[in-house]
């Protein structure tokens, strides 16, 4: 009886380091999927408020850069104003990774449109 409930706390000890890994890696991709729905987020703002400043005259590209917080980065900047709408698309770039080590960086564009004041 003794030997049988020693090779059970030795399954046990496995079956706890298996699912404290699988958390750990649920947990690490779940903070992945928030770095890139808030680098979207930051993109589309940085859209919205180039394509303001744009629309009332103003530097699409510093307002657009004024956006992005440190940490990400801005890949590219295209202005367009036709047809009496302003349109600033913006790409941004965040590294993914784990605490300095970046794996990949994923770019992700957003494109926002203003009509033009006058």
């Amino acid at each position: 009886m003794v030997a049988g409930t020693r090779r059970e706390r030795g399954q046990a000890t496995v079956e706890l380091v298996g699912v404290v890994f699988a958390m750990v890696l649920v947990a690490l991709l779940a903070i992945q999927g928030i770095t890139v729905a808030q680098t979207a987020s930051i993109a589309q703002e940085a859209a919205r408020n180039g394509a303001r400043a744009l629309s009332l005259g103003g530097n699409a590209h510093a307002e657009a850069e004024r956006a992005v917080p440190d940490g990400l980065t801005v890949r590219d900047i295209q202005v367009a104003v036709e047809d009496g709408t302003a349109r600033v698309r913006v790409t941004v770039t965040a590294p993914l990774g784990l605490a300095g080590m970046k794996v990949v960086d994923v770019a992700l564009t957003r494109t926002a449109a203003f009509p033009v004041d006058g």
